[in-house]
């Protein structure tokens, strides 16, 4: 038995098991046949609640339990790298808030942490994007080692000054999965993950350019935005003690936007699926791993869990009554 399914599958043998050993109590035996149901028909309703209840939980056990898929989840991260990635809201008025890039690496950290402990089996490879894209990590199966390098390595030293192109992001995408290992380059099991904040900055047609290279890709897509919407957000500027003196001018402008609509349509582009999610949202881990393995989260409580064990203590006050 497996999942959900062997607890009650325990609990009805240890059961089945009192009832036999109050069968050969034959004081007992007789009180319980002197009864007007008799012993025949109550052995027999326990019987059919106790069958029930176990065919119940083997017919829910899809949507409960969590099975290892054989191919590996081959996932490509795409990260903004571009000075806007940078941008905060003003400490003055809002507090202190980590920058963009460390919300979106957030989220992906607690992401693979969860696909890790699920022990779903994935293959990870990391791009940075600007103007260009370069691979920060090639293929890799050790969730662990992906999570080092974003910690590590996705810093504020690894910004400069270029501004951002989705162009540059989606080749980027369709040329890691070129480079899948041969074994794996058939697997349908694919997802892209493109974190920025959604300001393109390169040419118009940069971003038509980006949605006809994903429009002709299978993989599932999740566009993974950040930066606050109802707030203003800037580089900011720090004293040589760390007090914040100001924003960044950038390209004339403090205040940097976000721009949603771009990271939806980037993730209705490709043939895949599509999510569009954000960061500072707190279920934004959550909603990508129901979306990227299809399971729920076994903490969280379901109706339908709670209404078999309702049953099934129905099943336990009736061999009660039998054996009191």
């Amino acid at each position: 038995m497996t999942g959900q399914l062997g607890p009650y599958a325990l609990t009805a043998i240890v059961i089945v098991t009192l009832i036999v050993v109050y069968w050969f109590a034959p004081r007992r035996r007789a009180v319980v046949v002197a009864r007007p149901f008799g012993l025949a028909a109550l052995l027999g309703l326990v019987a059919a609640g106790i069958g029930l209840s176990l065919w119940s939980v083997s017919l829910e056990r899809s949507t409960l339990t969590f099975e290892r898929q054989s191919s590996p989840l081959a996932i490509a991260i795409a990260f903004d790298l571009s000075p806007s990635m940078l941008a905060v809201p003003d400490p003055d008025f809002d507090g202190r808030h980590p920058p963009r890039f460390e919300r979106g690496k957030r989220v992906l950290m607690e992401f693979l942490a969860t696909l890790e402990e699920r022990r779903e089996p994935v293959i990870v490879t990391v791009v940075g994007f600007t103007k260009r894209a370069s691979v920060v990590m090639g293929w890799d199966r050790s969730t662990a080692q992906v999570r080092d390098i974003l910690d590590y390595a996705v810093a504020p030293d690894l910004f400069g000054s270029a501004g951002t192109s989705f162009e540059a992001a989606a080749k980027s995408l369709g040329d890691v999965y070129a480079m899948l290992p041969a074994a794996l380059q058939g697997t349908e099991r694919k997802l892209a993950i493109v974190v920025s904040d959604g300001e393109d900055t390169m040419r118009t047609a940069s971003f038509g350019y980006a949605e006809e290279e994903l429009a002709a890709e299978q993989f599932d897509t999740i566009a993974l935005q950040t930066g606050f919407i109802n707030r203003n957000e800037g580089i900011p500027v720090y004293g040589s003690v760390g007090e914040f003196t100001g924003f960044r001018p950038m390209r004339g402008e403090l205040y940097t936007v976000p721009d949603t609509t771009a990271m939806s349509t980037l993730a209705e582009a490709s043939l895949g699926r599509g999510l569009h999610v954000h960061a500072e949202a707190g279920d934004a881990a959550e909603r990508m791993l129901e979306f990227t393995v299809g399971v729920e989260d076994a903490r969280t409580p379901n109706a339908e869990v709670l209404s078999t064990l309702g049953l099934f203590v129905v099943v336990l006050l009736l061999c009660a009554l039998i054996l009191r």
